[in-house]
């Protein structure tokens, strides 16, 4: 079978595919971490990969006439330099000319050895390295049940639907569906698509893919930016890009939506009428939709069903150390005005008083510090809090970045690499973690704003839950402001059966210095809890408390 890196790669391109299907190759020849980084900035390396301890920068040269000039061994030394590389690699789709060879030669008898990928030495490459990356990840049985359903879902009817927990491998089912559908002949055409709504979670896609494909399978990137040379094997595009180009593109024998709570929006159900396709499936954690659509109608019933509580009692997702710190409760205000028919807002403006970031961020860095937490999200209200509070953070010596949609796409890439490597300790963020970034090593989630929509609840509660080597739990600090949120956290804990998103919290949610108080709060948000999570500014009901007068302001635990 003919590898993905070949002739019409080399030929056709496009570049920014030539550079990414090195990067695969580079993942098939068993290096141990490959990330592409071409782009503004990056210092004249397009990918950085380690192998048994080495770096390796390669700079990648697709030409569609005239060969590479001489200039890209200058580009590959500069990198080396920046990065600390080891070994220093040009890969160029057309034959050398003698310009490059020249310098290749002229940095050698200096002590400068740059080596060369050239297309006769890729396709050797390409037809050595393994069928499988080493790094193919082993299905679990639940896994391996999961894809089962989804291929007999997509062989039998045409649909299949997924509801898979964050961090319980989403993208291993679909990429082991997909292959092994290729493998039997099913996929019409030999196409397929894979749709998402954002470029960042496509290329995440894409990068996933790799793993579990075997080499024969080509992958493509169609976005605003980048166009395919040709669509055999696996397209993975935004949903915005197919509209715009729908009729140009070939037929396909499956489309896959990923996240697919996105399936009942305008564009995404234009898109699949549009292509018609014999299979359409879709994966997701969160099967809810603020407006009501019932995914179900394009997808049929969900043929799997792993929420949290599975991940967690199955031992497949990191353990929940969660601390939901409520800020002082005014209990003079509940003991005087123990009254009906205060409404949500009232109760929030009179009976919680905020806690103060600085005070916030002390608690964070004690957590951080003394508690051995390696890395760390913050979800903040506003992308100004964000960055303001990442100074907060850094006064207490954390190493804090903001990290937001207002930054370049070459920006965020900087800093997750950053953050990935261990040289930034928190990020904070508003919303920009909810789908498709894989951070398993984090460690630490902190809620600095209170969402009251369960599906972004539950997306970021997920960034955390992901396993990795040596990582022991993810503790979770909840820094509440809002009633609302309280009961959101409650309802997790009182669900016993059905929805996803349950959570073995135990009783202690909510931790005061006083344990009466603590209780009391509690067992009023239970009966309140189903009224708070309404529309609107719902009417509530102090009860009477006859607890005897404590300290004012209760303390927080």
């Amino acid at each position: 079978m003919i590898p993905f890196l070949d002739d019409r790669r080399l030929l056709r391109g496009p570049w920014q595919a030539f550079e990414r299907d090195v990067a695969r190759m580079l993942i098939h020849a068993g290096f141990d971490d490959v990330r592409v980084v071409g782009g503004s900035g990056d210092k004249g390396a397009d990918i950085v990969g380690v192998k048994n301890g080495e770096i390796w920068v390669v700079q990648c040269k697709h030409t569609t006439t005239a060969p590479a000039t001489k200039y890209a061994v200058q580009e590959v030394v500069d990198a080396g330099t920046f990065y600390g590389a080891n070994r220093m690699v040009v890969a160029a789709s057309r034959a050398i000319g003698g310009g490059l060879q020249a310098e290749i030669d002229r940095f050698r008898r200096i002590g400068i050895n740059v080596e060369l990928l050239d297309p006769a030495n890729l396709a050797l490459m390409a037809a050595r390295v393994p069928e499988y990356a080493k790094s193919r990840r082993e299905l679990r049985p639940y896994q391996q049940d999961a894809a089962a359903r989804f291929r007999e879902g997509l062989t039998d009817t045409g649909r299949a639907q997924a509801v898979l927990a964050t961090g319980m491998g989403k993208t291993v089912v679909m990429a082991e569906v997909v292959s092994d559908l290729y493998r039997d002949g099913l996929i019409r055409d030999n196409r397929v698509l894979v749709l998402a709504d954002k470029r960042e979670l496509v290329r995440q896609l894409q990068f996933g893919f790799w793993y579990q494909l075997p080499k024969w399978i080509p992958t493509h990137l169609l976005s605003g930016d980048e166009m395919p040379s040709f669509y055999d094997g696996i397209t993975f595009a935004t949903v915005q890009s197919v509209i715009g180009r729908v009729d140009e593109l070939p037929s396909f024998g499956l489309v896959l939506v990923d996240e697919a709570h996105h399936i009942g929006s305008t564009t995404f159900r234009r898109a699949i009428e549009a292509l018609e396709p014999p299979m359409v499936g879709g994966v997701t954690a969160t099967p809810w939709r603020g407006d009501g659509f019932d995914i179900d109608e394009i997808l049929g019933k969900p043929l799997v069903r792993l929420g949290i509580s599975d991940g967690l009692k199955n031992r497949y997702l990191s353990e929940v150390d969660y601390r939901l710190l409520a800020d002082n409760i005014d209990w003079k205000f509940v003991q005087e005005r123990s009254v009906h028919n205060y409404s949500l807002s009232q109760l929030n403006k009179k009976l919680i008083m905020p806690t103060r970031d600085e005070e916030a961020a002390r608690q964070i860095a004690e957590v951080f510090k003394n508690e051995n937490r390696h890395g760390g999200i913050v979800f903040s209200p506003t992308v100004d809090h964000a960055e303001s509070f990442a100074g907060s953070l850094r006064s207490y010596s954390l190493r804090a970045e903001a990290i937001s949609s207002k930054q370049d796409a070459r920006e965020r890439d900087r800093l997750m690499a950053m953050f990935r490597r261990g040289d930034i300790d928190l990020l904070t963020s508003v919303d920009l973690f909810n789908e498709g970034v894989d951070v398993p090593d984090v460690d630490l989630i902190v809620f600095m704003r209170a969402t009251h929509s369960r599906r972004i609840f539950v997306q970021q509660l997920g960034r955390g839950l992901r396993m990795s080597p040596g990582k022991d739990k993810v503790i979770v600090l909840d820094f509440v402001t809002d009633l609302r949120r309280l009961a959101e956290v409650v309802e997790l804990e009182k669900a016993s059966s059905g929805p996803l998103e349950r959570l073995p919290l135990g009783h202690h949610l909510i931790n005061f210095r006083d344990a009466s108080a603590g209780s009391f709060m509690f067992e009023w948000l239970k009966d309140q809890a189903d009224l708070m999570l309404r529309e609107g500014d719902a009417q509530l009901e102090l009860p009477k408390f006859d607890f005897p007068i404590m300290p004012q302001p209760g303390g927080v635990a």
